[in-house]
């Protein structure tokens, strides 16, 4: 049995903060960030968007409504809070329309929540062949103004379908068999490097 990702969709903010700019309003060489970071632009979210409108929208744009009749579980990832209460897969879930009673829950951890989504989903679909999984990582992260990590925020969100039907089977055996570690930071990839 091939299990994969078998569709992705990507969303993030319509509001951008150029790193020239900010380097510039800071005093600081601008390819500190360029070549430090390895970025031009960060992505910023207005008072309107937060993680499940730009999770919604990634999966939005990949999932048809017969899709949405048979996914059975949905896992958000995220490190950002929304409002104390409830999961943002569940938010998602209604929002999308998604058939009542897929199982959903969220991953409460930022670099590795993803991952761990995508391998309970793999796990899933291999118990339950017949299993559509949509996995999503939202997060928006924000740090304060002139801290070190004010250049690397950002808004964004991947949504992906894990079927054991994919069309992309590699590209779950990357994530489930590393050979290489990738660093992402605001959706963007900024380093890889061989793992020994």
């Amino acid at each position: 049995m091939t299990i994969g990702i078998d569709k992705i969709g990507f969303a993030t903010s319509q509001y951008v903060l150029k790193l020239q700019d900010l380097a510039e309003a800071r005093g600081v060489d601008p390819e500190k960030f360029s070549k430090g970071l390895l970025l031009n632009e960060i992505s910023i979210a207005p008072l309107t968007e937060d993680i499940v409108t730009l999770a919604a929208s990634a999966s939005n744009s990949i999932l048809t409504d017969k899709e949405k009749e048979e996914i059975d579980m949905v896992i958000v990832a995220t490190e950002s809070g929304i409002d104390q209460s409830k999961a943002a897969a569940v938010f998602v879930h209604g929002l999308l329309g998604i058939q009542p009673f897929a199982r959903s829950f969220e991953i409460k951890e930022a670099c590795y929540g993803a991952t761990a989504a995508l391998h309970y989903a793999k796990l899933h679909v291999e118990n339950s062949p017949e299993s559509k999984v949509l996995v999503i990582a939202s997060d928006i992260a924000k740090y304060g103004v002139g801290t070190p990590g004010e250049p690397t925020q950002g808004a964004g969100s991947v949504a992906m379908l894990i079927t054991q039907k994919s069309t992309h089977h590699g590209l779950l055996t990357m994530i489930t068999l590393p050979k290489r570690a990738t660093s992402w930071i605001s959706g963007v990839r900024t380093t890889q490097a061989l793992l020994m």
